[in-house]
């Protein structure tokens, strides 16, 4: 599963380049972000995160998270609500992306 993930991975990049999007993969130089990249491990560790890719476009925050399946997308709680469980956050794409997020934004309290 990893190699297909690294193809979806080259993917995604050739659509921001192709966009003219600049995000950094697998981290980030801006300090806040790389701040709270520190502690957000999906996996709850404490240790840093690693976004696929995370960066700053005009005022909005953008991360990716991509996986190799599109059965991995997104995983929703019963309530319909992006689940924020261990396994969803490192299993699906839209999980882990929001996760990383809100560890920016708790961080900043934005």
């Amino acid at each position: 599963m990893a190699k297909k993930e690294v193809a979806t991975d080259l993917w995604v990049h050739d659509l921001l380049k192709e966009a003219e999007i600049e995000l950094e993969a697998q981290g980030s130089t801006i300090k806040e972000i790389d701040e709270a990249l520190k502690t957000a491990s999906k996996r709850g560790t404490g240790k840093v995160g690693f976004p696929e890719y995370v960066g700053v476009v005009k005022d909005f925050l953008l991360v990716i998270e991509d996986k190799a399946s599109s059965q991995n997308h997104i995983k929703r709680n019963n309530d319909k609500l992006i689940s924020l469980e261990t396994k969803d956050v490192t299993d699906y794409a839209v999980n882990g992306a929001y996760f990383l997020c809100e560890a920016f934004f708790t961080k900043y309290k934005l």
